[in-house]
């Protein structure tokens, strides 16, 4: 499991950024991105899924390269 600031270290993404991916309503909202799990207050990611959407990530970027 991999608490918040760890999913944004491994992204290099901003905590915003972070939520506006799990927001529906935001413009920034990605369906693809792995959900959270609520301990308490905190919010925990699976670390194969977060892991997961990142190989996505890399594989959307190549394809595209070869598109162009």
């Amino acid at each position: 499991m991999l608490r918040r600031a760890e999913v944004q270290a491994r992204l290099g993404i901003a905590r915003s950024t972070l939520y506006g991916y799990l927001n529906e309503r935001s413009s920034s909202y990605l369906p693809s991105f792995p959900k959270p799990l609520h301990l308490g207050s905190s919010i925990v990611f699976l670390e194969h899924e977060v892991d997961e959407f990142f190989v996505g990530l890399i594989r959307a970027r190549e394809v595209a390269s070869e598109r162009r």
